[in-house]
């Protein structure tokens, strides 16, 4: 069976959103890293607290977003935190499954 592929006139919706993904990572970094450099700052140290890998630690995260996000569904009703939108849980999803990639990337390396 041939598959149905959509194509768009114009710009390239997959690029802007990797795109709006890059910004959105950039203007937070700062605030979870406090300029540290280490764009896993924030993941680092609450897996020590915690006393699990980095890549748990991480994945929790992930689960609490992909929670939310299930309850908003679920719920079907505008969310209660209006600046908080399902389409800003899942960038929130995305910009972690990258940074766990990086991460996991970079524990290969060594």
């Amino acid at each position: 069976a041939q598959e149905m592929v959509k194509t768009f006139n114009g710009p390239d919706p997959f690029r802007e959103e990797l795109e709006a993904l890059y910004r959105l990572h950039a203007a937070k970094r700062s605030d979870y890293t406090a300029d540290s450099g280490d764009i896993l700052a924030n993941y680092r140290f609450s897996a020590s607290m915690m006393g699990v890998p980095i890549e748990r630690g991480m994945f929790g995260r992930m689960c609490e977003k992909v929670f939310r996000l299930k309850s908003l569904f679920e719920k079907g009703t505008a969310p209660k935190v209006s600046d908080e939108t399902a389409a800003d849980t899942l960038r929130d999803i995305a910009i972690i499954a990258i940074l766990m990639r990086i991460e996991m990337l970079s524990g290969e390396a060594k």
